[in-house]
């Protein structure tokens, strides 16, 4: 009786062990799969150790209850499913899938090419070792094993399960609580919390986050870091009244890097039209310019260039804190001209895309989506309309008097689509001969930005015919960066590999500029804002950013990167607290959209 009950014992104790290193060493291979495409830096932190123990268990003590073989495969199965969505997402928009978005799953029918692409081979080991454990525990009657000692198994776990709790609590309460503890972490390692504390504890964190009251000492600190900012920054207004443009048209490219520019693969240049573009007498190149989108990505870079702003911590501000009050260059431009502004935004998405058209009533443009176009052409991976006969379409709209103001004063913004991963166009739309040995990816990468450079050079030269062109600034931006976690491979190529650098650069570009010339220093894009307002004349706007002009003398050559810290030619000499300082912008920046800071500040 006694060797049976042992037996017996020693059989549960092993189905239960199973299952709790089996998801354990999924949760730690996520990690693993994670950190190949940003830092190993979460490995180090015993805590996250803890965390994947809790969890483990936490999953097992239902088993007790239930002691099913299927529950098993059930829960393992779809913690892969789970831990792999999550890796996709990541390696696009370097950060968990936020909570607000699996309400928003639908969604996935228009990017399905672009998540199948994210897909690694070395995610299939997560499911094979589900496949493992279910034929360990082949013939393994679960039910009668583990019914006789459940009981003693659910005390032993219990006493496990509370130890993790507890040194988790112990841990997290040294930094003052787990929203402190969490920040601190993610002050330097920026993309380490949902290995170190796991997906549902990074989750829990946007959670706490959250909406933020702005309470005396929220508002205390968003003044004193602006106050700080102020008085480290100058703004110069640097351009007489008669050079201030008229209208302003601003080029938006869907995942266009700085490097394209000026360069040839196999003797033959990747934008020549843009390369035109730059050579005339009125154009202003900065090629440096650090990506500082985070999880939302084309909509943040919006976010970025329109309000000065950097990108929540979590999630997509578009949904998170939409209707919030945001100060913007449109509402700056509205302000300087009154009843002769116009403001407009061009998208070939619908407007429920990132809530685009929320975007728009809180930045203060016009919107004009998808149904404003005729689809022609269809490009990428949700066969939305391509960048050539958008430009063609956007250049017979605002050919029509009437899309401008009487007295000039229109602001345009185009958003492209066709340079979003994974780069697809139809091979008559490709124009560059490249061999098979450069890596298909980058091949496709290379013929989207050679296309776009195509449809930009015919998009000018049409606006040449218009009189207004010779006061029309226009401005060519890259959204953010393109290549993602593939891009060491892309730099490890022989033909192509000395043209990538290793920071996320995109370009900012003016032709008709009011001041030309060439800004080789690194910038991030938080200054192309009060750039903007500087060559636009709208200095007087209350809201000069959370960034600086770099046509003022005392711009410092660094950015804050969203993963590495501060990049760029001062990084090294640059003091302590002026790194703090530029690092601290994106919580200031969060805190500022979290509590609707602007509300009753500016219109």
């Amino acid at each position: 009786m006694a060797d049976s009950y042992l037996r017996r014992s020693r059989s549960a104790m092993a189905v239960v062990a199973a299952f709790v290193v089996a998801v354990c060493f999924k949760l730690l291979y996520f990690d693993f799969l994670w950190a190949l495409d940003s830092t190993f830096s979460g490995f180090q932190f015993p805590i996250g150790y803890v965390t994947k123990l809790a969890m483990a268990i936490l999953l097992t003590l239902p088993l007790l209850l239930l002691r099913s073989r299927w529950y098993i495969g059930i829960v393992a199965l779809l913690l892969d499913g789970w831990l792999v969505a999550n890796l996709m997402y990541f390696r696009t928009y370097f950060t968990i899938i936020p909570a607000s978005s699996y309400g928003l799953i639908g969604n996935l029918a228009d990017f399905q090419d672009s998540v199948w692409e994210s897909l690694r081979l070395a995610d299939v080991v997560l499911p094979v070792s589900s496949l493992v454990l279910m034929a360990y525990l082949r013939g393994t009657d679960v039910r009668t094993v583990i019914g006789s000692v459940s009981r003693r198994l659910a005390i032993w776990l219990g006493v496990v399960e509370t130890s993790a709790i507890a040194i988790t609590a112990a841990y997290v309460m040294s930094f003052g609580g787990y929203k402190e503890a969490y920040s601190d972490l993610m002050y330097d390692y920026s993309t380490c919390g949902a290995a170190v504390y796991t997906i549902p504890g990074a989750m829990a964190y946007e959670w706490i986050k959250g909406d933020v009251a702005l309470s005396p000492e929220v508002e205390g600190r968003i003044d004193v870091w602006l106050a700080q900012h102020k008085a480290n920054t100058s703004f110069t207004t640097t351009i007489s009244p008669d050079s201030v443009p008229q209208n302003c048209i601003i080029l938006l490219l869907e995942s266009f890097e700085s490097w394209t520019v000026g360069a040839s693969v196999e003797n033959q240049e990747i934008t020549p039209n843009i390369n035109r573009l730059l050579a005339e007498q009125r154009s202003f190149f900065a090629p440096k310019v650090v990506s500082q989108v985070r999880g939302a990505r084309s909509i943040d870079a919006q976010l970025i260039v329109h309000t000065g702003l950097l990108p929540v911590n979590y999630g997509a501000y578009s949904y998170r804190f939409a209707h919030n009050v945001y100060p913007s260059i449109d509402k700056a431009w509205k302000a300087r001209y009154g009843d002769d502004a116009r403001s407009y935004s061009f998208t070939v998405d619908k407007r429920t895309v990132w809530n685009v058209a929320i975007v728009a009533q809180d930045f203060g443009y016009t919107l004009f989506d998808k149904p404003n176009f005729v689809l022609d052409e269809r490009t990428g991976p949700r066969h939305r309309l391509g960048d050539m006969s958008f430009l063609r379409q956007a250049a017979e709209k605002i050919a029509d008097d009437d899309f401008w103001s009487p007295n000039g004063h229109t602001i345009l913004q185009c958003v492209t689509y066709s340079g979003h991963t994974p780069f697809i166009i139809p091979d008559e739309s490709k124009r560059l001969k490249l061999s098979s040995s450069i890596p298909e990816r980058l091949r496709n990468y290379l013929q989207v930005a050679n296309y776009t450079d195509r449809a930009i050079g015919a998009f000018v030269d049409s606006l040449r015919c218009n009189p207004k062109f010779s006061r029309t600034m226009i401005v060519i931006l890259g959204d953010h960066e393109g290549l993602g976690a593939a891009r060491p491979q892309y730099i490890a190529d022989p033909i192509v590999g000395h043209l990538i650098p290793d920071e996320w650069y995109t370009p900012f570009i003016v032709l008709n500029s009011p001041i030309a010339g060439r800004y080789d220093a690194t910038m991030g894009q938080i200054d192309i804002y009060p750039s903007l307002l500087n060559l636009l004349g709208l200095g007087d706007y209350p809201w000069h950013g959370m960034g600086q002009s770099i046509f003022c003398h005392d711009k410092s050559r660094a950015a804050a990167h969203t993963i590495k810290g501060i990049v760029g030619e001062d990084a090294d000499s640059m003091a302590d607290a002026t790194k703090a300082h530029m690092r601290e912008a994106f919580d200031i920046s969060d805190l500022i959209i979290s509590s609707n800071f602007f509300k009753g500040k500016i219109n």
